[in-house]
């Protein structure tokens, strides 16, 4: 009778354990579910085998509930979940076909239901998701999927993306349907904080006037405040003002990972602290390729200010800036603090200002993490020094001449002017641009034309520069037609080798210097810069 007990209790404790439910964690992506898009189920659990099946229900459907089968019913491969050792997981490509729903049942679905189990009757206890509802209907048209975008064709639509972080999730794709003019837009569309993660195509498209401001200090500004994995192509920002503490830059003021790909940027980016760049304030660690920047960018407190890119450890190729830079310390042309890669670039930059020595016509830093490959700068970008330190990166010296030839321009580049650049000229100027996007004029400074034309007598915003005699000896005579504020002689190293007294009419002596070209810059109180080749015999 004691061995018959005996297996009576053991019997009882073997059911009671198959009958308890094993305790389990639920979690999704995207978190919560969302009514149109794929949906994965991952639960963690006892070690319940290999063969394990999830049951699943509609927990709310505006207050009611809706299974859709049997207990039983689900030990098929529709219903069965991958993994093994206690996690196992579930994905529902289309959650309105999966359950069988209707349009006003998907339009009322809050919460779904989840138990893993075993066809032996290991099962967890109930587990519960939410449900929200998916954007259909939204700005002018789209789904938002990959084969049908969401299509952003107005300000309204900008301003509504901007402050839906939904939109803004890896699977999500938007493209332009015409230019805009963001003068409305008050925010950036995403944060540092919380990142766009989408695809977004301009379809060779241009935003006009965005004018952003954010002082506060860690935060972003940009048309994108940061991107983290995001696609971003084919779009010009133009007449953009942007002003950030930290991390500023016209179409993104961080770049934690992902792709900027045939964009280009033109205004004013200023900065009070780092990584402040005419595209990107800081590239940490995404790819930039055939893009440019015309923008003038500013920051005379910290750290970190390029005409592209204010910092970089991504990589860079196939660009260029040609905006006015100031900074105060690790300034450049193309890259202010570069720990990355850049190739393929040239600085043609108008001019580039600091008060520190990590300054370059390139790149305001030079050190073994610096890796540079196949870039130019413009030999004549005026020294942002008394005289250019050796502690940047100048890159390859070229001349105007040079880098305004498109044979000599693209054998030194090596860039695709078939499918991607295009050799434009207008008004005797010949310069790049991106092809197939709107609404792109020459951003390179007229001081780069000058110099390609060795005309010595110059009409510029109605002052009448002259300079000789030219080749001279001796005394070089300058005289303009209205006060200058800067006369300066600069040998082709970029050393201030003369500096004359800025007036209407002044004179250097070059009776002391070598025979040879140098460069006379004349500023003209209008804020004119001329730049003149000077021969001394």
């Amino acid at each position: 009778m004691k061995k018959l007990y005996l297996c009576l209790l053991t019997l009882s404790a073997t059911m009671s354990a198959y009958a308890a439910n094993s305790s389990a964690t639920i979690t999704s992506v995207p978190s919560p579910a969302i009514t149109t898009k794929a949906l994965e189920v991952t639960i963690k659990t006892d070690n319940f085998g290999s063969e394990v099946y999830c049951y699943t229900w509609c927990a709310d459907i505006n207050g009611s509930e809706k299974s859709p089968w049997e207990w039983n019913g689900v030990h098929t491969d529709k219903f069965k979940m991958s993994g093994n050792n206690g996690t196992y997981t579930l994905k529902i490509a289309n959650i309105k076909e999966f359950y069988g729903l209707s349009d006003s049942e998907l339009s009322g679905l809050k919460k779904l239901g989840f138990i893993a189990k075993t066809s032996s009757g290991q099962q967890t206890e109930d587990k519960f998701l939410e449900v929200i509802q998916g954007r259909v209907n939204v700005y002018s048209g789209g789904e938002g999927t990959a084969a049908d975008p969401f299509i952003i064709k107005t300000s309204a639509d900008l301003k509504e993306l901007s402050t839906t972080p939904m939109d803004w999730a890896s699977d999500v794709y938007l493209k332009l349907g015409d230019n805009i003019d963001a003068g409305t837009l008050t925010t950036s569309i995403g944060s540092k904080s919380q990142a766009f993660k989408g695809n977004f195509d301009g379809a060779g498209h241009t935003i006009n006037n965005l004018s952003l401001s954010n002082a506060n200090v860690g935060e972003s500004t940009g048309l994108f405040g940061a991107i983290d994995g995001a696609t971003i192509k084919d779009l010009g920002v133009i007449n953009a003002t942007i002003s950030g503490a930290t991390y500023a830059g016209i179409l993104a003021g961080y770049s934690a990972n992902g792709k900027i790909e045939r964009c280009f940027t033109s205004g004013t980016v200023s900065g009070s602290s780092i990584c402040v760049g005419g595209l990107v304030g800081e590239n940490a660690g995404g790819t930039i390729t055939d893009c440019y920047s015309g923008a003038n960018v500013t920051n005379d407190d910290d750290y970190a200010t390029g005409g592209l890119a204010g910092k970089n450890t991504g990589i860079i190729a196939n660009t260029y800036a040609s905006g006015e830079i100031k900074g105060k310390d690790y300034v450049g042309g193309i890259v202010g603090a570069n720990y990355g890669t850049v190739k393929s670039s040239v600085a043609l930059n108008g001019k580039i200002t600091s008060p520190n020595d990590f300054v370059a016509r390139f790149g305001g830093n030079n050190n073994s993490r610096n890796i540079t490959t196949g870039n130019y700068s413009w030999d004549l970008i005026p020294a942002g020094h008394t005289t250019w330190t050796q502690h940047g990166d100048h890159a390859s010296l070229q001349t105007a001449s040079y880098l305004n030839d498109l044979q000599s321009f693209k054998s030194a580049m090596g860039w695709d002017f078939d499918n991607v650049w295009e050799w434009r000229t207008e008004s005797k100027k010949q310069f790049p641009v991106l092809r197939n996007l709107a609404n792109q004029a020459c951003v390179i400074p007229q001081a780069f034309f000058n110099a390609t034309t060795g005309v010595e007598n110059i009409a510029a915003d109605e002052a009448h520069i002259t300079v000789g005699p030219n080749p001279t000896d001796g005394i070089l005579y300058i005289h303009s037609s209205s006060e200058l504020t800067e006369c300066n002689l600069y040998n082709l190293n970029g050393l201030l080798v003369v500096k004359a007294e800025p007036q209407i009419s002044t004179a250097m002596d070059l009776s002391h210097l070598p025979a040879g070209l140098y460069i006379l810059q004349v500023t003209t109180e209008q804020g004119s810069t001329t730049i003149h080749k000077v021969y001394k015999k």
